[in-house]
């Protein structure tokens, strides 16, 4: 089941490399400002529908996670302090299913990991879909409400828990204001309530922050 999970989100994967938005932005460096053209995706998604038209939405958490995180082709220390490749994909984070991962895209774990072999874009766009699609999964066990969102909102949401790094849970308690706000479809008063969590500021968070809060100011209208 696993594996078979594996190759669907390869499949949006390989959909999103020919997605035009993606591929400019990835000539181009780190997109700034396309991601706010591509987070424009704001439909809403039925509730019933949800956990598997999450799928819908990598591409946006895609877009926002590489737009923060860079795209890197040979493993490199995150500064999280985790060691990471692509698109700050963890390779420490539950080495076993990494290994799988990897294995399936035909690249060695061990040697990536090391830096002797790097990955080209394809694979780095495949375990970035991977990666949005946990991220998804995560936010949703923290936002209950995160299927009855547009994909711009739910990206915001990946995107956040995607920084905490592997924990199921968000780190800070004044987060929950930001959730309850946007669980109401408050969206600016949900921006000015992530706006005053340690999250944003944090230093290091400070463009993430500022993306999130333009993103989500916009709601789902």
């Amino acid at each position: 089941m696993a594996r078979l999970n594996v190759h669907l989100v390869l499949l949006v994967a390989l959909a999103a490399v020919f997605t035009p938005s993606v591929i400019a932005g990835r000539h181009s460096g780190l997109i700034r400002q396309p991601v706010h053209k591509h987070l424009d995706s704001r439909h809403f998604i039925p509730r019933t529908w949800g956990v598997g038209l999450r799928l819908l939405c990598i591409p946006d958490v895609s877009q926002i996670l590489e737009d923060h995180e860079g795209r890197h082709k040979c493993a490199y220390d995150h500064t999280s302090g985790y060691r990471a490749v692509g698109v700050a994909y963890n390779l420490d984070d539950d080495v076993d299913q990494r290994k799988s991962e990897l294995s399936t895209l035909l690249a060695d774990y061990e040697k990536v990991y090391k830096g002797e072999d790097c990955l080209n874009n394809l694979q780095i766009t495949a375990l970035l879909a991977l990666d949005a699609q946990r991220a998804l999964d995560r936010a949703a066990e923290n936002v209950k409400p995160l299927d009855d969102f547009c994909c711009s909102v739910q990206a915001v949401f990946a995107d956040v828990q995607h920084s905490v790094g592997s924990a199921d849970k968000f780190p800070n308690d004044d987060l929950e204001t930001f959730i309850e706000k946007a669980a109401l479809k408050e969206y600016k008063s949900a921006a000015h309530a992530l706006e005053r969590t340690q999250w944003c500021s944090a230093e290091e968070n400070k463009r993430r922050c500022d993306d999130n809060l333009e993103v989500l100011s916009q709601g789902c209208d």
